[in-house]
């Protein structure tokens, strides 16, 4: 499929939009379908999203009002506009150009054409910006990395040792950025910990005693990764009507434990190695952090994922992000660029390659980025990924 991409104006020459995009269908009439048919998908693939969230907001502020049903329902309405406005503006640039040109045009009709609609996200909350950009980013980073061709790539990526070294500098990056940033901390499976001021006692935490401290963090963890998984899976098993009430039960146990046992160790283990760092030397140093999130990160050897990495490229890149507005705030360039919205910038570039790997590298894709696209198009991109794949094997 990776050959697509380099022969795609011999593999696709002659094709109209309708025999690629929309068979048997004007554009028009496709325009019309698709729209309404994606607001019935896009509502389908974010209400258990937004379900989750509504239950991690209830999880966080200890309490179900009024006020967490409204936010949880606005953001849902954005994330289901936002979502219509890519997919049909994605189909409707990609039938405009072909209509214009007479043909269809590596790159411009199949990545660049998502980018107006991808514009609306400038005008969504501020929680679906950030959420929809880092979920969309870890999962193209994923799709990037399984597409590479070369040898030492391969060996990279089968090797869980390398992984796990890898993961280990992003979390130290995690841990050390995330200290020195006063204003905005970005969510991360443990919390460094900042001195306040000289006099205060060796360990930085607020509890009496640092085994409770740990053990608070374990236990935090243990629960919160439980709930998400158990989410998870229950959102997934309602769907399957035909099964039994024994074969829901066992497809709602079979979440990922090792997950689990990973965001317990994870976060027990920095607490305890800052801890015992600090108690060692009677002095807390300032990479004492940094030591204690390269320390725990040796626990992504129990549970290597795709996920988890690119979530830790995600956050190292946004931590390093908010260090660096922070130690330049007063130059007035910085002060300007710390308005923009990057996480909509970061959006925008991800919507058109997601469309470029759907159409090039569907082998690759996350499972959630393949999800994504197709069901939130109404499938129109899984016909035109398939239409393409068929033009290009087929006997010349």
């Amino acid at each position: 499929m990776s050959a697509l991409s380099k022969y795609f104006d011999q593999a696709i020459s002659g094709a109209t939009c309708r025999e690629v995009l929309h068979p048997g269908l004007e554009c028009g009439q496709f325009a019309r379908q698709n729209f309404l048919g994606s607001i019935g998908s896009n509502v389908r693939f974010f209400l258990p999203i937004s379900l989750l969230r509504l239950l991690l907001l209830v999880y966080g502020r200890k309490a179900c009002s009024l006020g967490v049903f409204r936010q949880t329902s606005r953001e849902l309405a954005a994330m289901v506009l936002n979502a219509l406005c890519v997919a049909n503006c994605w189909t409707g640039t990609f039938c405009l150009l072909t209509k214009l040109t007479g043909r269809i045009i590596n790159n411009y009709s199949v990545s660049m054409a998502p980018v107006l609609g991808s514009c609306a996200m400038f005008f969504m909350p501020s929680y679906v910006q950030t959420t929809h950009a880092k979920a969309i980013f870890a999962a193209n980073l994923e799709c990037w990395i399984k597409s590479r061709e070369s040898g030492l790539f391969e060996r990279m990526r089968d090797s869980r040792t390398f992984g796990t070294v890898c993961f280990m500098l992003l979390s130290a990056g995690i841990a050390r950025y995330a200290s020195k940033t006063h204003h905005r901390s970005e969510f991360w499976f443990f919390q460094p910990l900042k001195r306040k001021q000289p006099e205060e006692k060796v360990c930085q935490h607020s509890e009496t005693s640092c085994a409770r401290y740990v053990l608070s963090g374990m236990r935090t963890y243990f629960t919160f990764g439980a709930i998400l998984e158990l989410a998870r899976r229950l959102i997934v098993s309602v769907g399957q009507l035909h099964q039994t009430p024994m074969q829901r039960m066992r497809a709602l146990l079979r979440i990922r434990y090792r997950l689990i046992l990973f965001l317990t160790l994870y976060n027990g283990t920095f607490r305890l190695v800052t801890c015992l760092l600090g108690r060692y030397r009677q002095q807390v140093k300032e990479y004492d952090n940094t030591i204690a999130g390269f320390a725990s990160g040796l626990w992504y050897y129990v549970c290597p994922s795709y996920n988890i990495f690119n979530l830790a490229v995600s956050a190292l890149t946004q931590t390093h992000w908010n260090f660096l507005m922070e130690r330049y705030a007063q130059i007035p360039i910085v002060q300007q660029l710390d308005r923009v919205s990057f996480a909509s910038l970061v959006w925008i570039v991800s919507m058109c390659y997601v469309t470029y790997s759907r159409a090039y590298y569907p082998w690759a894709m996350s499972k959630f980025a393949l999800k994504f696209i197709d069901i939130c198009s109404n499938y129109a991109s899984r016909t035109a990924s398939e239409n393409f794949a068929h033009r290009f094997l087929a006997p010349h």
